[in-house]
């Protein structure tokens, strides 16, 4: 049986500030690759998230380059959430790179900012692409002629962006409009946007951020891109961007995503480029079906985030998407 190796760390964008404007922007990422040291394997139940059998701090056993994927988490979340899907990829030789996006993580307090300004995330893996190549422990390790990058819900978004495309406030603001949406941010943190006009005043790094929302985030190391349940924030996109982008796109959706309608995220997404693939996974899949599995199994089914339709199996439903996933990595 194939064993994943997995790692956290830490790095600092030192081309940006932290919300605080105190330090450089943390950058707190999780690492699952292949390996052949077996010699902790176990099941670790301390996270949030299961964890799956992994091997702490594994070596890398191989010499050889791997190729990589980027893993951008949703709203609020944690690259662990997406563990399901980064053991697997790493079982099949990759070397997953996941970011906890600052101040919109579950590993730190939630702040307004880090629900506000999506596009940052886009800078975030670009930066750990960057970096991590260059750390003791993967310099030279990464093959930058096979990188994908995979996100799920606000992560969609973020790889949507590494591809080009570009975002626009205003037509985010009109598609909110013409929909009757009012409320002012994610159920993570409904009332975000009420911050706005206050850190427009107060907040040099919040301005900064904020004037820069339109940037080409472009990365193109970047060869494939995976939308997994792609958030309403897609929205903002300018159209005409979306329509021009040539890397290889895929979507995954779920027919009862009622965070996420695919009517409004998914399927405007692909009327904008034809060359995108869909695949809806089923009418009763939600939005929170692409998550992984809690440590504590008894929350399954009492929280939100961990309850299935009752014709929905999680597991099978991971299996699927990682099928279609692998795939489209080629």
């Amino acid at each position: 049986m194939a064993i994943c190796g997995y790692r956290t760390g830490l790095i600092k964008d030192a081309s940006r500030s932290n919300w605080q404007n105190d330090a450089e922007r943390p950058i707190a990422w999780s690492a699952w690759y292949p390996t052949e040291d077996a010699q902790s394997v176990g099941r670790a139940s301390e996270q949030f998230f299961e964890l799956g059998e992994v091997v702490w701090n594994a070596e890398l056993v191989t010499k050889k380059k791997l190729p990589v994927v980027l893993l951008s988490h949703g709203t609020g979340g944690t690259a662990d959430s997406m563990g399901w899907l980064a053991r697997a990829l790493a079982c099949e030789g990759y070397l997953v790179l996941g970011t906890n996006h600052h101040g919109n993580t579950g590993l730190e307090p939630y702040i307004a900012e880090g629900f506000l300004c999506w596009w940052e995330r886009a800078a975030d893996l670009s930066e750990l692409l960057s970096s991590i190549g260059t750390t003791r422990f993967f310099a030279n390790r990464l093959d930058f002629e096979q990188v994908s990058a995979i996100g799920f819900s606000l992560g969609g978004y973020t790889v949507l962006a590494l591809s080009g495309a570009r975002t626009s406030l205003d037509e985010f603001d009109a598609w909110r409009s013409a929909n009757n949406i009012t409320v002012g941010g994610p159920k993570e943190f409904p009332d975000a946007a009420d911050s706005i006009p206050t850190l427009l005043e107060t907040s040099d790094v919040f301005r900064q951020s904020w004037a820069r929302h339109g940037d080409d985030f472009t990365d193109s190391r970047i060869k494939s891109v995976v939308a997994i349940a792609p958030a309403p924030t897609v929205r903002s996109f300018v159209p005409q961007s979306v329509s021009q982008l040539t890397t290889p796109v895929t979507i995954l959706s779920g027919g009862a995503d009622q965070e996420a309608p695919f009517e409004h995220c998914a399927d405007w997404l692909m009327a904008q480029n034809a060359g995108f693939r869909h695949h809806n996974l089923g009418s009763h899949v939600g939005h929170y079906t692409f998550l992984e599995f809690p440590s504590d199994k008894t929350l399954i089914g009492k929280v939100d985030i961990f309850s299935d339709h009752e014709k929905v199996d999680r597991g099978k439903v991971h299996e699927e998407a990682t099928k279609i996933i692998t795939h489209a990595l080629g």
